[in-house]
């Protein structure tokens, strides 16, 4: 365990070295998510309060934040295996680490760290926004409580990024699942609007996405301020999402690994 533990920190600080060294890259992401907070900071001084988030503490710019940190983590459990494996494959180390004894879930776990410290970054940016800048402030306890919550999503959609990695490492280039479930989070989550006002088939699609039930177990803790027994049927729902299919995903990632290995085509790419 403790050799493993090494490995992981080995891949994680490799990763952390290159993307630290690409400062300008780095900066303008940051600039990029200020420039989506105060968008949506004069969006909600246009449209007010709508009556559809009356109950919720603060106004839609409290509610747009409270989602887009939701679907940050979202999109860093579907997006950031399979952009690891894409960036091993281009490299030309991923035969090298995919034939030494590292475990699989070391490969998956190391690649993962720096992608999760940097949507924690992001996170941090937009509640700088949230908690005073602008907008009424978005309070402090109820979101250290909603970590669980995150937590669970994350995990959640991990189970889709580890299945688009293993199509990678198979077909080599082209991600089946990571655009497209992106884009129907942000479609059918409530991250930006509520649910209620898709049509009723629309709804029913938005309940078997993991993202909505976070999105909604965020907001009755932070927004609806009810405590956190309020978010435990979410919780429960995430956490079958996670126990059930995060286990189905690393084997179908075995096998994909196995399978390359045995055609030879691990090193292609």
């Amino acid at each position: 365990m403790r050799a493993d533990l090494r490995r992981l920190a080995a891949i994680a600080r490799r990763d952390g070295v290159i993307f630290t060294s690409y400062r300008l890259n780095m900066l303008l992401r940051f600039v990029g998510i200020w420039y989506f907070a105060i968008s949506f900071y004069f969006v909600g001084q246009f449209v007010g309060k709508p009556s559809s988030i009356s109950s919720l503490h603060g106004g839609y710019f409290e509610f747009v934040l409270i989602g887009a940190i939701v679907t940050t983590f979202a999109t860093l459990g579907v997006s950031a295996f399979s952009m690891n494996i894409t960036a091993e494959q281009s490299d030309g180390t991923l035969e090298a680490v995919l034939t030494t004894p590292t475990p699989m879930w070391v490969v998956l776990g190391g690649g993962f760290l720096v992608p999760a410290l940097f949507a924690i970054s992001e996170s941090i940016v937009l509640l700088g926004v949230g908690l005073g800048v602008f907008g009424d402030g978005i309070p402090i306890a109820p979101l250290l409580l909603a970590l669980p919550l995150l937590v669970l999503t994350t995990a959640s959609f991990a189970t889709i990024g580890i299945v688009s990695a293993a199509v990678i490492v198979i077909v080599k280039r082209g991600d089946p699942f990571g655009g497209p479930i992106r884009q129907l989070t942000m479609l059918l989550s409530g991250a930006l609007y509520p649910i209620e006002v898709l049509p009723g088939w629309l709804q029913a699609f938005s309940k078997l996405m993991p993202a909505y039930y976070g999105v909604r177990g965020m907001r009755e803790l932070v927004q609806s301020r009810e405590g956190f027994t309020a978010s435990l049927d979410e919780l429960a729902i995430l956490a079958a999402f996670t126990v059930v299919l995060l286990p189905l995903a690393i084997l179908v990632f075995r096998r994909a690994v196995g399978n390359a290995r045995r055609t030879g085509t691990l090193a292609t790419y």
